[in-house]
């Protein structure tokens, strides 16, 4: 019997053709995108869950109350491990982790001319592979990394550097300001895409022992303060509590106005609850699992919707069926094995054009996933549930509508359903118009507040400013390096500073002038930065001052705020540490972070620009910053300065990036969802549109005698047509009041999570609206208009 009604329903696929292009296709275009969604969502959760007993494994971090300042730490000292193992006995094991967060070149010394400039690059104890699930392809994991200057690397990176050659035993440099050899101890698999270790080389952490740049770490005995990312292995996971309160004990001795509030996260837990920076946050990640839940019920109402419409025409199989003996429930299912045929083949499409449009997806949203896990078995267990429940209610109300017809009145050709249905049917269409409005209004609102994020004034000219990070010992070079460039007449302005703007400063902590804790971002700075980014004086400074003096700093008008200054502070000497500043002047505030949060207080110490080491401790390497005039052939330009960077340092790659770019960067984020929304709402458009001409079809055919006796009567086509339109429209309109207000408070939510942010505009609702009714009317008059057109003859033969 089965067989049979699989035969059935292959044949009606076949026989109508149009209906079932657009029934499938729009059920697979719906599941495509439900899928390429969950796809990149399981990923996100999937992080780092592949270790063994990884459950048992904890990172260690803090929250950081500091006056009204709170900061999450997330690393610490050296020794912080070693004294929570040494006075928590529930601690089975320690591991310490130190990320290479700047670039440095790799370079194989056999063939010098091999090198690259390498990010993934960490630091780790010699338990790493044994802490952790990543398998050595060669080595022993408890000895490659027991040494000074071992180095394991990636498939990737051996292939890279030797070729086909075996690496084990080569030495590679790492040249980092200074040049030390590295002894490949070890090869290991190419790290999985759903991993926040990302690494191509692991360096032991006895070599950065060896280094005097990075030695004295290692001598400290401060819990606090430090650069090491440290985990825990517990034998009772119960046991995080109590781990808890050592760390709180051993941190007894930090200064009574700061305060910590130690915590342990799961390894399971990182990726999403850190909201590392590849990852979406958790918000994102709700928002695109709605999106995809949203979708795929556009897609089963247009499917539902079709199948109605086509109900008519099988009205008669199915009073001659019943007539023959076949009971309800044999109807209902065949007529559930047609639409679970349907289904099957709309998801095997689905699935087809979700492995083919992946890479594209991935590009869109800048992420990487790893292929195979498209095939992996946590993905497709959960494509097997998402296709369990669309197989039910793809199945369920068609089933219901074509086996509740009466077989006395349907060979009759006198079609009757239960009043009912057409309710149910007029519901699901604005349902689907709720959805699609509610999804435009948002994809506009995120559109609007992104050209704000990337276009509002924010205190500093970023227009063809070039940022190029230099070394350490690119400083020895650095007043040849500025004089070739201002020899070049296209340049306006150069300066250079510690960090790369909007990439990171260092923050002090002192008092305001009622002897509050206050905390102050740092920016070291020399006396051109200002000038080349055209940032406004609030109060300048004497006349004839040329920043000769080391003991003076340049404050943002936020710091006065912060720090309780009145009048205009010029002169007057604050505490920075143990040290007392004169404010030389006062900047306006400009955005130096990203615009969802408001501008904090700065000060900028000015600082020499012809050291190898300037900034707030003497910190190695900085930033240049080149501003350039307008229509400038950049192309040729860069390859000059690439030039005049060689003859410099012929070691460390040539680097820039430009700044308006490093800006737009900080809204990676919103960009994502943006792009992702643009998408969603065309498919929404179409997937509407689809259910709104099945849902006319339908209409069309019930009233098919009506419109048949309003045509001799002498109702005209335009008459016909707008009398069909009408319905609706009515039912469009019903969606756009209903989905309004809704995406009003999601778009309202959403935007409070930015200090500077657009007004949702009374003009987006409208827009939203009138293009919903636009192609409402398009897609309904072309069945309205080819009802009116069809002689009335051909309607009214059985009366």
């Amino acid at each position: 019997m089965i067989k049979n009604y699989i035969k059935v329903a292959w044949r009606n696929l076949v026989r109508n053709k149009l209906y079932s292009v657009i029934s499938i296709g729009g059920l697979s275009l719906g599941l495509m995108i439900s899928m390429l969604i969950t796809l990149f969502v399981s990923h996100e959760y999937s992080f780092d869950r592949f270790h063994v007993n990884g459950d048992h494994i904890f990172k260690m971090h803090s929250t950081t109350t500091i006056g009204e300042n709170k900061f999450n730490m997330l690393n610490f000292s050296a020794v912080s491990g070693e004294l929570v193992k040494k006075n928590d006995q529930t601690v089975t094991d320690y591991i310490r982790i130190q990320h290479q967060y700047s670039p440095v070149v790799i370079q194989n010394t056999e063939h010098p001319e091999t090198r690259f400039s390498e990010k993934k690059v960490l630091y780790a104890d010699a338990n790493f592979f044994s802490f952790f699930t990543f398998p050595l392809l060669e080595g022993n994991k408890t000895k490659v990394l027991n040494r000074p200057f071992a180095v394991v690397i990636s498939k990737e990176a051996a292939r890279k550097y030797f070729g086909n050659r075996n690496p084990i035993g080569k030495t590679l440099n790492l040249v980092n300001g200074q040049k030390y050899p590295l002894q490949v101890s070890g090869v290991m698999k190419d790290s999985p895409s759903n991993s926040d270790f990302q690494a191509d080389f692991i360096v032991s952490m006895e070599t950065m022992k060896q280094m005097p740049e990075t030695e004295p770490a290692f001598r400290s005995q401060v819990f606090q303060g430090g650069s090491f990312s440290t985990f825990f292995k517990l034998e009772n996971v119960a046991d995080t509590s109590h781990v808890m309160r050592t760390m709180q004990i051993l941190d007894m001795g930090t200064s009574k106005d700061q305060k910590d509030d130690y915590q342990l996260t799961a390894l399971s837990d990182l990726h999403i609850k850190m909201n590392s920076e590849d990852s979406g946050s958790t918000k994102y990640l709700k928002v695109l699992l709605i999106i995809a839940v949203l979708i795929l019920l556009l897609a089963l109402i247009n499917y539902m919707s079709l199948a109605t419409a086509r109900a008519t025409l099988r009205a008669k199989e199915v009073g001659v069926r019943k007539v023959t003996g076949a009971t309800k429930t044999a109807l209902t299912s065949q007529f559930y094995i047609e639409s679970t045929v349907f289904t099957l083949l709309s998801f095997a499409i689905a699935y087809l054009l979700c492995a083919f449009f992946q890479q594209q997806f991935y590009n869109l949203v800048n992420i990487k996933i790893d292929e195979s896990f498209l095939y992996g078995k946590s993905f497709l267990t959960t494509l097997l549930v998402v296709l369990c429940i669309t197989v039910f209610f793809a199945g369920s109300y068609p089933s219901f509508v074509l086996s509740a017809f009466k077989p006395i009145e349907t060979l009759n050709g006198k079609l009757s359903v239960k009043n009912g249905g057409a309710l149910v049917r007029k519901i699901l269409t604005t349902l689907q118009f709720t959805i699609s409005v509610s999804l435009i209004i948002c994809g506009i609102v995120i559109q609007q507040q992104l050209n704000f994020l990337r276009n509002t004034e924010t205190g500093i000219d970023r227009e063809n400013v070039l940022m190029i990070p230099v070394s350490e010992t690119f400083g020895n070079h650095l007043q040849v390096f500025r004089k070739d460039i201002r020899n070049l007449s296209v340049i306006k302005h150069i300066a250079t500073a510690h960090y790369p703007l909007f990439k990171g400063y260092d923050v002090f902590f002192t008092k305001d002038q009622k002897n509050r804790d206050v905390t102050v971002p740092v920016l070291s700075v020399d006396k051109g930065f200002i000038p080349t980014l055209d940032i406004k004086w609030k109060f300048k400074p004497e006349a004839g001052n040329n920043f000769s003096n080391p003991d003076q700093i340049i404050i943002n008008e936020s710091a006065i705020r912060n720090l309780s200054l009145t009048g205009n502070p010029v002169n007057k000497m604050i505490d920075f540490g143990n040290k007392k500043y004169r404010i030389a002047g006062v900047v306006k505030d400009f955005n130096f972070n990203s615009l969802n949060s408001k501008i904090d207080a700065l000060a900028m110490f000015i600082v020499p620009d012809t050291t190898s080491k300037w900034g707030i401790g003497g910190n190695a390497g900085a930033c240049v910053f080149i501003k350039i005039q307008s229509k400038t052939n950049l192309p040729s330009l860069i390859s000059r300065i690439k030039g005049f960077y060689e003859k410099a340092d012929s070691v460390t790659p040539f680097q820039y990036e430009f700044l308006d770019d490093a800006y737009n960067e900080l809204y990676k984020a919103e960009e994502r969802l943006a792009a992702l929304f643009n998408i969603f709402i065309g498919l929404t458009i179409l997937i509407a549109g689809m259910g709104l001409f099945g849902l006319a079809t339908f209409s069309t055919q019930q009233r098919i005698k009506e419109i048949g006796i309003r045509k001799v009567l002498g109702a005209s086509v335009s008459q016909i047509s707008a009398m069909l339109s009408m319905d609706f429209l009515k039912l469009v309109l019903l969606s756009i009041l209903i989905a309004s207000p809704i995406a009003w408070l999601i778009m309202n939510k959403w935007l409070q999570d930015f200090a500077y942010k657009i007004t949702i505009s009374w003009w987006i609702f409208l827009l939203a609206g009138m293009g919903s009714i636009v192609i409402s009317i398009v897609t309904v008059s072309f069945q309205a208009v080819k009802a009116a057109l069809a002689n009335p003859v051909n309607s009214l033969r059985a009366e």
